[in-house]
């Protein structure tokens, strides 16, 4: 059952560009451990989070697989975790070879497009979302300047989960300088809804 469940799968998360991971946000180590639990050193990606569990039998005919959470621990994080995904946006996809100057779109700049009001959409100077913003389906997501049309492009996030920005990254191509992309990880809550699952050690 320990196999199953959300739990600390890394140690550099900050540094992974996994498509999708699963992490818990609170885990904590078990208060009873077996031998092969300290043989195999599974104190170092702790899972899971350490419950008082009452079972009550109250008519005789009880709901076999249900539990009530504690309201106030639900609130305080209790079985809290995210869904982390990571995905690129390119800024020319159909580029003529090695000539950045042939791009259509270029980042914004500070100092040439001061003119339009990033800030509207929080969104930062370079046109990029900030650290720890929310993304909702419609937000603008992305600012790109299309040098043909002399105009501002607008991205949007299309999914219809909110997601907030977990981190950004500006990628080159050593064989193309022209050729820029986006990396972004975004992270989806996923705490505990009517439906969700729990096991234990001792199931």
């Amino acid at each position: 059952m320990a196999k199953q469940t959300m739990g600390t799968p890394y140690h550099n998360h900050p540094y992974r560009v996994d498509n999708k991971i699963y992490r818990i946000l609170f885990p904590q180590q078990p208060l009873v451990r077996t031998t092969k639990y300290l043989e195999y050193d599974f104190n170092r990606c702790p899972s899971g989070t350490n419950a008082v569990v009452a079972v009550i039998s109250y008519t005789g005919y009880d709901m076999e697989d249900a539990m009530i959470i504690n309201k106030g621990a639900y609130e305080r994080g209790f079985m809290h975790g995210a869904v982390y995904k990571s995905y690129i946006r390119d800024l020319n996809i159909d580029v003529a070879s090695g000539n950045a100057h042939k791009s259509k779109f270029r980042m914004m700049n500070p100092t040439k497009d001061s003119h339009i009001d990033l800030a509207r959409h929080n969104l930062d100077v370079d046109g990029l979302p900030p650290i720890g913003k929310k993304l909702e389906q419609g937000s603008a997501e992305q600012v790109i300047y299309d040098r043909v049309l002399n105009k501002p492009k607008f991205t949007s996030f299309k999914d219809s989960e909110a997601a907030r920005i977990e981190t950004v990254r500006l990628m080159g191509d050593e064989k193309d300088p022209a050729h820029v992309s986006i990396g972004y990880t975004i992270r989806y809550p996923r705490n505990p809804v009517i439906g969700d699952k729990f096991s234990s050690r001792h199931g």
